[in-house]
């Protein structure tokens, strides 16, 4: 659901004017005056909270980028990288997570098309995404997100998390699901699944599997078949986050072959006196 700021926004508080806009491909740049861009962002919602997404800093450095978004964004959720975050946290942002970011060049490296057929066992099909009603994979996803896992510790009760899920599943969230997004399953129901989403470049932002002895392999086995089909698709790239502490799941992406592209910070700006912050 995306959303940016006004067009031409622009706010007086004593240090100087601000103004904001929206360029062709959906990014929000702020500035100073009359200035270049200082910072550019993708603006959007997540789970009714405005947040800002892909911050990259067009001029000046890392601090007055920090300082801008503190201003201008009071109490939004923003996901950027440490350079941009340092400044963040200094000024009181809330740290949500921390995640490793990797990606995959698919023009650079295509992968191979045999990961088209990833030879799940049967009784395991591989079906898409779509076609499997998110209330399916409840029992799956508390299984693989158990007590202690570095991803359910995000939310205060499983129910969060498995709102979450389902407003992915819907593409209420993130816009709809990419068509090889998949699920592997059998008559026990699904056992692994993977969703990829569109946002600035294609991303995999689902991943997980049955713990137990039927889903060994079957993460790697699908993120196998994203990329094949990501590249017969003609897309030039697929990226994913892992959260910092899973180490497992880390570790299968390198072995894959996916290259690290540097760590992210999802923070919670500080409040305007009438916006408190709130928490993801």
């Amino acid at each position: 659901m995306e959303h940016g700021l006004m067009d031409e926004r622009r706010e007086r508080d004593g240090a100087g004017e601000a103004t904001g806009s929206q360029d062709p491909a959906g990014r929000t740049a702020l500035r100073c005056a009359d200035g270049p861009a200082v910072v550019s962002f993708r603006a959007g919602e997540w789970r009714g909270h405005p947040r800002a997404t892909s911050v990259r800093v067009e001029a000046g450095t890392p601090v007055q980028a920090a300082a801008l978004l503190l201003r201008e964004l009071p109490g939004w959720l923003v996901v950027t990288d440490d350079s941009v975050a340092t400044g963040l946290i200094d000024a009181g942002a809330t740290v949500q997570r921390r995640a490793h970011r990797y990606g995959w060049d698919l023009s650079l490296n295509p992968p191979d098309p045999a990961w088209l057929r990833p030879g799940i066992a049967a009784p395991l099909v591989l079906r898409p995404a779509a076609e499997t009603p998110v209330d399916s994979l409840r029992e799956l996803w508390l299984a693989a997100y158990a007590h202690g896992h570095p991803d359910r510790t995000r939310y205060a009760q499983a129910e969060d998390g498995l709102a979450v899920l389902a407003s992915l599943w819907r593409g209420e969230l993130l816009g709809p699901v990419m068509p090889f997004s998949a699920v592997a399953a059998d008559e026990q129901g699904p056992a692994a699944a993977l969703t990829v989403h569109a946002l600035e470049s294609p991303w995999i932002t689902q991943i997980f599997r049955d713990p137990a002895p039927r889903g060994r392999g079957l993460g790697s086995a699908l993120i196998r078949y994203a990329l094949a089909a990501a590249a017969g698709n003609g897309l030039r790239s697929l990226g994913a986050s892992v959260t910092a502490g899973n180490v497992r799941s880390g570790r299968m992406f390198t072995r894959i072959g996916f290259r690290h592209l540097g760590d992210s910070v999802d923070l919670t700006l500080p409040g305007a006196p009438d916006h408190p912050a709130y928490t993801t």
